[in-house]
C-alpha cells in the first residue's frame, strides 16, 4: 500500500495542474437591462462545472448535481471562447475587481498604479488587462456596474497609449509569451505544453467587438427574442429539463450565442438593426465612449492601423477550427459597426397626429455618439505610419 500511495503522489496530475482561465460568455450580444439571462452562462452546454456569472434559481440549489460534461461539450467550449489564459494573481484581481467594497478596490487600484513604474509588472498586466480582463470588465461596465473612476478600465490609458504593449496585445503569438508564466517551477510542465494552448484575439478586434455586442444587446430584436421564447424567461426554463436534454442545444438561440463551429473571430454581427440602443443605459451614462477612446489609444499608435489593415495571422492551435483564411479582417468588422451605428435617430418629421407637448432627446446620445465615433475614424486615417515597420518587429517576453 505504501509504494501504491507513493506512486500515485508522484504521478502528474493533468486535471488540477492545467488550470486555464476560459472564457465562459458566449453570447452574440451583451444586453445592458440584464447582466445574464437564464441560459448565459450556466445552463450552456459543458458549464455545469464552471464559475460564471449567472442566475440560478434557489430551489435548484437542494436538485441533483448535473452529470459531468462530456468531452465533446468541452471541445465545443474551448473552440469558442475568446480567451484561454493561465491562472495568474493579476488576472484573478482584475476578472473580480467589480465584487469587493469600494475600499477594497481602491486600495487594490493604488497597488496597481505603484507597481506600474516596473517594466515587467507593466507587461504582465497589460497582458492580462488587454487580452483576457477588458471584454468581462466592459461588459460589466456598460452593464453600469462601477464608475469610469473605480474600475480597472482607467488603466487603459496607460496601457493602450505604449506602442510595444500594444503591438504585443495586437499579435496573438506574443501576447501568449506574456500571459504564460515564467515560473521555473511550470517550465516544462503541462501549462506551456497544454494541448488547450493560450489563445486571446489582438486588442483591436476585442475593443470593436466590446463596443458593437454592447450596441446589439440594447437592439429591439434582441429584447423581442429575449421576452418571447424561453431564452429569456427564468419561468419556463427548469435546469432539469435542460440537464436531461440529449441535445442540449435546443434551448441555445443561433441568434443570440455561438453555436459549434462559430467562434468570435469568423462570424459577423448582425448590423442592420434598429437604433434602440440610443435609449439603452450604456449610451445615456455614456459607457460606450470610454471604449471608443480605448480604440483611438489603440490605432494612434505609430503602425498599428496598417497592421490592422493587413489579413490577420493566426497561430495554428489544435482547438481553433479555423484558419487565416476563415478570420475576419478589421476592416470588415469595423465597417459592421459603422452600419450599426448609421442612420441612428433619423429624426422624422411628424405629419399628422396633433401637436407634439414632449420633444424627446434621444438626438443628444445619437448626436454625442456620432461623435465619438468620428473621432475614432479619424485616428484611424491620420494614423503615422513613420513606424510601421516596428509593427512587424519581434516582441519580447517583457514586450519590448
Amino acid at each position: 500500500v505504501g509504494q501504491d500511495v507513493s506512486r500515485v503522489s508522484v504521478m502528474e496530475n493533468l486535471l488540477t495542474e492545467d488550470v486555464l482561465i476560459v472564457d465562459t460568455d458566449l453570447r452574440k450580444q451583451q444586453e445592458a437591462d440584464k447582466l445574464t439571462s437564464s441560459v448565459y452562462p450556466h445552463k450552456l452546454p459543458g458549464l455545469h462545472m464552471v464559475s460564471g456569472l449567472g442566475i440560478a434559481s434557489i430551489s435548484s440549489l437542494d436538485k441533483t448535481p448535473p452529470p459531468i460534461p462530456s468531452p465533446m461539450e468541452w471541445r465545443h467550449l474551448l473552440a469558442t471562447t475568446s480567451f484561454r489564459a493561465p491562472v495568474s494573481p493579476i488576472l484573478l484581481l482584475l476578472l473580480l475587481d467589480p465584487y469587493p467594497t469600494k475600499q477594497a478596490r481602491s486600495s487594490i487600484h493604488a497597488l496597481f498604479l505603484s507597481l506600474l513604474v516596473d517594466a515587467r509588472f507593466k507587461c504582465r498586466f497589460a497582458a492580462a488587462l488587454g487580452a483576457v480582463a477588458y471584454r468581462p470588465l466592459s461588459t460589466l461596465f456598460c452593464a453600469g456596474v462601477g464608475t469610469e473612476a473605480d474600475s480597472p478600465l482607467g488603466f487603459t490609458v496607460q496601457i493602450f497609449t505604449a506602442g510595444s504593449l500594444v503591438r504585443a496585445l495586437g499579435n496573438p503569438s506574443a501576447a501568449e509569451k506574456l500571459l504564460r508564466s515564467d515560473d521555473d517551477s511550470t517550465i516544462g510542465t503541462s501549462t506551456s505544453t497544454s494541448p488547450v494552448g493560450i489563445f486571446s484575439l489582438p486588442i483591436g478586434l476585442t475593443v470593436v467587438r466590446c463596443i458593437h455586442t454592447n450596441l446589439l444587446g440594447a437592439t429591439k430584436e434582441v429584447h423581442m427574442i429575449l421576452n418571447n421564447t424561453a431564452a429569456g424567461n427564468d419561468d419556463d426554463t427548469d435546469d432539469t429539463d435542460v440537464v436531461r436534454n440529449t441535445s442540449r442545444h435546443e434551448n441555445l438561440l443561433p441568434a443570440l450565442t455561438y453555436c459549434p463551429g462559430e467562434h468570435p473571430w469568423t462570424t459577423l454581427l448582425p448590423a442592420a438593426t434598429d437604433d434602440c440602443f440610443l435609449d439603452s443605459r450604456s449610451t445615456r451614462h455614456k459607457r460606450l465612449p470610454h471604449l471608443l477612446r480605448d480604440l483611438e489609444y489603440v490605432i494612434e499608435t505609430p503602425g498599428t492601423a496598417i497592421g490592422l489593415l493587413l489579413p490577420p495571422k493566426i497561430p495554428i492551435q489544435p482547438m481553433l477550427p479555423f484558419s487565416s483564411q476563415d478570420a475576419i479582417s478589421f476592416p470588415t468588422m469595423w465597417a459592421r459597426l459603422l452600419r450599426l451605428a448609421q442612420g441612428m435617430d433619423p429624426q422624422k418629421r411628424k405629419i399628422s397626429g396633433g401637436h407634439v407637448e414632449y420633444e424627446q432627446n434621444r438626438w443628444l446620445e445619437a448626436f454625442g455618439l456620432s461623435l465619438n465615433f468620428a473621432g475614432t475614424r479619424d485616428a484611424l486615417a491620420e494614423s503615422p505610419t513613420n513606424s510601421s515597420s516596428a509593427a512587424y518587429a519581434p516582441v519580447s517576453a517583457d514586450g519590448s
